[in-house]
C-alpha cells in the first residue's frame, strides 16, 4: 500500500472530519475518502493540480474542497487523532508529556506573490520557517508554516501557546538554543518546563546527536520524502501549513500501519 493511501481503519479514525455526519447540501459527486487520497498523493508526489489523476476526479472540485479543509484546519485534527492512535498503539498515554520544538527553514517557490521573505542562517534564505512539535517518539503533534524572516522563539511561542492548553499533561519542553528567548514565556504562561538544550562549545569532530533532540531531525527528515515539501510553492501562510501538516498526516498513518504489520508478523 502506497504512503498516500489509507486503510479502512485509519480512514475510520478520521472520516468524521473529513466527512461530518448530517451534512448538509447534495450528495458528493467523489467520495471524500478519494478526495483525501488524492491530497495526500498530490504531497507525496509534488505534481501539479492539473496532473491529478483521473481516478481521482476533476482536480478543480478536489481543490475547491481542499481549500474548504485548509480554512477549517480540518489536516490539524486529523494530525492530532491520528497520532493519539499511534501512541495507543504503542503502549503509551494517547497525551504526551514531554514535547521537542525545532524549525526548518526551506526556499520559496522562484516566481509570483507570496508570503516569503528573507531569513534563516544569514537572513539569506527566501522562503518558510517550518515549525514542528513532536513527542518522544518522534511522532509529529502540531506543525505550523511561517515567513522565514521571523526568530524561532517567536513562532515557537505561537506554536505553543496555541497548543499546550489541550495538551495538560505535558510537563516538559525541549528546544535548542534558538528558543531561548521563548522559554520565560512559555514556562511562565502554561506551567511547564522549559528546557533548552546544546552545545557550549561546538565539537572538534563529527556529528553528535543532542539527545533526544536528534528525533526531530529524523522528522524532518521523513518529513521530507513528501516532495510537495521540497520547496514552499504556497502563496499563503495557511496553505503552506496546511501541506505541512497533510505530510504529517501521511507519516503518521504510515507509522501506524507500520506498527500493524509487526504486530501481525
Amino acid at each position: 500500500m502506497a504512503a498516500y493511501e489509507l486503510t479502512d481503519e485509519h480512514w475510520a479514525l478520521v472520516a468524521d472530519l473529513f466527512d461530518p455526519p448530517g451534512r448538509r447540501g447534495p450528495r458528493a459527486a467523489v467520495p471524500r475518502r478519494q478526495m483525501v487520497e488524492a491530497i495526500m498523493w498530490l504531497a507525496r508526489t509534488g505534481a501539479q493540480w492539473r496532473e491529478l489523476p483521473e481516478r481521482y476526479g476533476r482536480w478543480t472540485a478536489v481543490w475547491a474542497q481542499w481549500r474548504r479543509w485548509r480554512d477549517k484546519r480540518v489536516w490539524e485534527q486529523a494530525m492530532r487523532r491520528l497520532n493519539r492512535a499511534v501512541r495507543e498503539a504503542e503502549g503509551r498515554d494517547p497525551e504526551p508529556s514531554l514535547l521537542i520544538i525545532d524549525a526548518q527553514t526551506t526556499r520559496g517557490r522562484r516566481a509570483g506573490p507570496g508570503f516569503h521573505e528573507k531569513g534563516g542562517a544569514g537572513g539569506r534564505t527566501r522562503g518558510t520557517k517550518r515549525s514542528v512539535v513532536i513527542d518522544v517518539l518522534g511522532l509529529p503533534v502540531a506543525a505550523r508554516a511561517d515567513s522565514a524572516r521571523p526568530h524561532d522563539s517567536k513562532v515557537g511561542k505561537l506554536l505553543l501557546d496555541d497548543l499546550l492548553p489541550t495538551l495538560p499533561r505535558v510537563e516538559i519542553v525541549l528546544a535548542d538554543r534558538g528558543y531561548r528567548a521563548a522559554a520565560h514565556h512559555v514556562a511562565g504562561r502554561h506551567g511547564v518546563m522549559f528546557e533548552v538544550r546544546g552545545w557550549e562549545e561546538r565539537p572538534t569532530e563529527g556529528f553528535k546527536p543532542i539527545r533526544p533532540m536528534w528525533r526531530v531531525e529524523d522528522c524532518f527528515a521523513r518529513l521530507g520524502q513528501w516532495r510537495r515539501l521540497s520547496r514552499c510553492f504556497e502563496g499563503s501562510q495557511a496553505g503552506a501549513t496546511a501541506w505541512l501538516q497533510v505530510a504529517c498526516v501521511g507519516l503518521l498513518a504510515s507509522q501506524l500501519r507500520a506498527r500493524e504489520v509487526a504486530l501481525a508478523a
